[in-house]
């Protein structure tokens, strides 16, 4: 079984882990379960990048990390423009922020 805390770091760079991130903190926002818009994660990433004085390598096209994060099966993607299911396994949301952001390339987003 696959755990955040020991394998996020390897399975995927720095700006996959971003934009996984960003994924989370708008699901952690909903109020109930929705749709993510795939365009609410790339403005959200971009601002992100902006934020923490991060070069953002996904200029356009955010779409190209998703699809790696879906193949990896941790969301589903539908017509490359929503994400419509997430799959956590026995961790939850703020589990899976904590383990992204537990690695030293994260000390900012900590602050």
């Amino acid at each position: 079984m696959f755990n955040p805390y020991e394998e996020i770091g390897s399975c995927f760079p720095f700006h996959q882990r971003v934009v996984l991130l960003n994924v989370l903190r708008i699901v952690r926002s909903q109020l109930k379960k929705k749709n993510i818009s795939v365009v609410d994660v790339y403005s959200n990433y971009i601002e992100m990048c902006k934020e923490y004085g991060i070069e953002s390598v996904y200029k356009g096209n955010i779409l190209e990390a998703l699809k790696l994060i879906e193949l990896a099966g941790f969301i589903e993607l539908k017509g490359g423009v929503w994400i419509t299911k997430l799959d956590l396994g026995p961790y939850t949301v703020d589990e899976w922020i904590e383990a992204i952001c537990q690695s030293s390339e994260f000390d900012t987003f900590k602050k």
